[in-house]
């Protein structure tokens, strides 16, 4: 999906317009998950050369894309955080929205980045996607994420990965003052 920074951006706003923060310890609990997802998204990023190679090493080595299973946990770390314990029905929907959207964005970015590369790898990618689970990592492969061979600065560096970090402690800033201020 050409759009699904755009499109995802725009899913979070709404989700955190929508929201009705209120819980210090529902904060903090999400602020871990996100800075546990953001840890994924950190490691992935340093181990993807992309466009030039099938990365099957590193974070690639127990799950296919370890860049949406960081973002999957950042945003559940997001949700944590927005939820409102006094208002059940406005957090279900919330979570409903979420799961929604952002499984519909990641579905057609997976299905359409996984065409490209059957076509460009053939049957080293099908090989690769019979070893190894789409966002659900394997057990097996958890070590790669502890191969720091895997990783290069240069790499990490030209991914750009701050602008997700950047990302998480503004939402992360901003939620802090809406429970703060009530807002």
């Amino acid at each position: 999906m050409k759009k699904r920074i755009l499109v995802s951006q725009i899913a979070t706003l709404l989700l955190f317009l929508a929201a009705r923060p209120e819980s210090w310890k529902f904060f903090a609990a999400g602020l871990g998950v996100m800075a546990l997802g953001q840890l994924v998204r950190l490691a992935a990023s340093a181990a993807i050369v992309k466009s030039k190679t099938l990365t099957m090493t590193g974070p690639y080595a127990a799950v296919r894309n370890p860049l949406y299973l960081g973002t999957m946990i950042m945003t559940a770390g997001l949700l944590i955080m927005i939820s409102s314990p006094s208002r059940p029905p406005l957090t279900a929907g919330l979570w409903a929205f979420a799961a929604a959207a952002f499984g519909w964005i990641y579905y057609v970015t997976i299905k359409a980045e996984e065409a490209f590369l059957l076509a460009t790898y053939g049957k080293d990618f099908e090989a690769y996607c019979a070893a190894v689970p789409a966002l659900l990592p394997c057990p097996r492969g958890l070590a790669g994420f502890f191969d720091f061979s895997a990783y290069s600065k240069e790499v990490f560096l030209k991914n750009k990965e701050w602008r997700g970090m950047t990302a998480m402690v503004l939402l992360a800033a901003l939620t802090a003052a809406r429970i703060k201020y009530g807002f």
